[in-house]
């Protein structure tokens, strides 16, 4: 799970496919070329190695992610591994991570993160798969009691702050964990971003969607894993990546994702503020019940100790209607683009359980995702024109909610 080629690869081997091979461990499926006219094939449509470009994409990622505190090393770019998705580096890790021991062969996912990313780690190879989908201190405490009675694992994942609750885990206390019971403790951070959150002093790994804020243009897809030089595991993973790395970065992609990369930084601190200035906006309605944005949530605190000094809270918020109707009428009357991913320099909004939780809907909201929760990710636009357009939605769902008070609303008129 998690691999695969982008778009712009599969068309680059469309135009190839009569050229090649196919092969596969049941013979049944192979297929041989059917045109040996070297003259006809296309030529490639670069015109230098793409090592350079590369090189460049690892410097700049190497650049951003190094930590603001003096103690902590220089990042080197050679510890910036890059792969065509940001699940493929989830996955690539993932399957690294295995030990070969079975009584070792656990991993836990900690907090709600991203809904592939618990699905990726659990079908990696490991004997045994935890969840703690609250992040709570109440479950590192479980956690932390089962170390100390024998239990052994082999890594935790998590994220800062977690999609779509916003939550911040303790990064303090999972490191001391780590270091105490000898585990590898892997954070991504592709909503917190390079630029607002310096977690590298606390984990052993950083993984990270270059496909989301990094490249803003929803044009392009890639994915990075960055290792810890200061980690007692570094050298075991350093060694263990580099062995069975493939540079599988198709060259027009990295060649697309640097170009959209150059303004990074300034991107992150504007999506930063009108962010900010939308969750204060729907923190401020009486039809929301709650609003999930790093400021407002109750690890709060927690996302401060890992903010860097210039750093912001992200482009990234969620909430939650009072009423379900409310939430399918504020969704079909907001006149922003609809559809999954985030971080795109556009605003895009997704009614969020309704599709990475489809076929687990309740169970999803058993654990406290509700299935009318709605993600907005914040995009470059006037923060004015953004915040008009919120209201407007939201006057339809006044309409809406004074009509079913009044106990004048039809079936038809919660379609409309």
């Amino acid at each position: 799970m998690g691999d695969g080629i982008s778009s712009r690869h599969a068309e680059f081997c469309l135009e190839r496919f009569a050229f090649m091979d196919s092969v596969s461990p049941d013979s049944s499926l192979e297929s041989s070329n059917t045109s040996r006219d070297i003259e006809k094939l296309p030529s490639e449509p670069w015109f230098h190695s793409d090592t350079d470009t590369k090189g460049e994409l690892r410097a700049l990622i190497a650049r951003l992610i190094t930590s603001e505190k003096p103690s902590q090393p220089v990042v080197n770019p050679q510890d910036v591994f890059l792969y065509p998705k940001g699940m493929c580096a989830i996955g690539t890790l993932a399957r690294q991570l295995v030990p070969a021991s079975t009584h070792d062969s656990e991993a836990v996912v900690f907090g709600w993160p991203y809904g592939s990313t618990p699905k990726c780690v659990r079908v990696s190879g490991f004997e045994r798969f935890t969840f703690l989908n609250q992040g709570t201190s109440e479950e590192l405490d479980e956690l932390e009691s089962s170390l100390a009675s024998g239990r052994v694992i082999a890594c935790l994942f998590c994220e800062i702050p977690s999609n779509p609750k916003c939550a911040t885990p303790d990064l303090h206390r999972i490191r001391r964990l780590a270091d105490q019971y000898q585990f590898v403790v892997v954070c991504d951070e592709t909503i917190g971003t390079f630029v607002n959150v310096d977690v590298l002093p606390y984990v052993d790994v950083v993984v990270t969607s270059l496909t989301k804020v990094f490249s803003g243009a929803c044009n392009v897809m890639g994915g990075s894993v960055v290792l810890n030089a200061s980690s007692p595991f570094y050298a075991a993973l350093k060694a263990k990546l580099s062995y069975i790395y493939e540079d599988l970065v198709f060259p027009l992609d990295a060649s697309v994702l640097l170009q959209n990369s150059r303004d990074f930084e300034t991107r992150v601190q504007r999506a930063n503020t009108n962010a900010l200035a939308i969750a204060n906006f729907l923190n401020a309605q009486v039809s929301i019940s709650h609003v999930n944005y790093p400021t407002m949530v109750a690890s709060a605190p927690l996302y401060e100790r890992y903010r860097r000094s210039d750093g912001g809270y992200g482009s990234l918020v969620s909430f939650v209607f009072n009423n379900a109707d409310s939430a399918v009428r504020f969704y079909d009357a907001l006149d922003l683009c609809k559809g999954p991913s985030f971080g795109t320099n556009f605003t895009l909004v997704l009614p969020y359980s309704q599709l990475a939780h489809a076929f687990e809907l309740d169970w999803a909201e058993s654990q406290g995702l509700a299935k009318h929760i709605i993600r907005i990710s914040v995009g470059l636009e006037d923060k004015d024109v953004l915040i008009e357009k919120f209201g407007q939605a939201l006057q339809e769902v006044e309409r809406l909610e004074e009509s079913l008070e009044k106990g004048t609303t039809s079936s038809q008129d919660l379609m409309a």
